[in-house]
């Protein structure tokens, strides 16, 4: 008995001791997750420099995009990704479609292929398909789809925190989902993450980044009642903002109140009184 348990101890040992050299001599794998993330770098400078080739096959800098002014929504996908980058740009254009705001008059659209082997040909169906669905007139002007080197897109990619690389057991690329709205300046402004797009949260983002140059009386009404949260990448109501406003707006209500009731109320406007007949 005590030799099995003898022995029993002995295999125990040698399986711990020996572990590490066998997993060593087949060499470690790395976890796929450990290169993706998108990490919320606010207001990082985009390359503007970066150069890259349009829907077109004409050379372009990134900077272009950010001459009218405008704020630039920026997404990273690759054109024939089978999986992920197709629901990215699905849920980037829902959420656009209900914006008030048009793409071309309000802000730029650019998305930049992180695959360095596509074409300009691919990213010139993708942006047919897009503005067809878009159906803004004159909106072909606010969304640019772009190719360039593997050096560009990372240059891109590590400005804003956007980190990926090329699964060779899928051949795929395996990356975060998500889109950033940039200044006019091309500062990372605002963080957005999934496949799906709050409408108001997007809309809020683009006013916001544009420091308020576009959007709508209410729109500035609804960026004093609400702030960014950069951990959710969503907008969360300000209590005490929206607090204030409601005592103000309370307030004057009831001043109106008692200015109509005074002329209303009988012996409000009374007229002046006759004078007495002579006895």
């Amino acid at each position: 008995m005590r030799g099995w348990i003898a022995l029993t101890v002995i295999g125990w040992l040698a399986a711990f001791l020996l572990t590490p050299v066998v997993a060593l001599a087949q060499g470690t794998k790395p976890n796929p997750t450990d290169g993706v993330a998108f990490e919320q770098r606010m207001g990082e400078q985009v390359p503007l420099d970066a150069i890259f080739i349009d829907e077109q096959g004409v050379e372009v800098r990134l900077g272009q995009f950010f001459a009218a002014g405008q704020p630039v929504i920026l997404v990273m996908s690759y054109y024939e990704c089978p999986m992920l980058c197709s629901f990215v740009r699905e849920g980037v254009l829902a959420a656009l479609q209900q914006v008030p705001l048009t793409a071309g008059r309000d802000f730029q659209v650019v998305n930049i292929s992180i695959d360095p082997l596509e074409t300009p040909m691919m990213a010139a169906g993708v942006k047919t398909l897009t503005v067809q669905r878009y159906a803004r007139a004159g909106s072909e002007n606010g969304w640019h789809f772009l190719t360039g080197s593997e050096e560009q897109i990372r240059r891109v990619a590590d400005a804003i925190g956007f980190k990926y690389f090329y699964d060779e057991t899928i051949k795929q690329y395996a990356h975060a989902a998500g889109m950033v709205v940039l200044t006019p300046a091309g500062k990372t402004a605002r963080y957005f993450f999934g496949i799906e797009f709050n409408v108001s949260d997007v809309r809020l983002g683009i006013v916001e980044a544009s420091a308020g140059k576009v959007g709508n009386p209410i729109d500035q009404i609804l960026l004093l009642c609400y702030q960014y949260n950069p951990i959710t990448g969503k907008y969360t109501p300000t209590i005490m903002t929206i607090v204030r406003i409601a005592g103000i707006l309370t307030v004057i209500g009831i001043v109106t109140l008692i200015v109509v009731l005074s002329r209303s109320t009988p012996g409000g406007n009374l007229p002046p009184p006759r004078e007495a007949a002579p006895a």
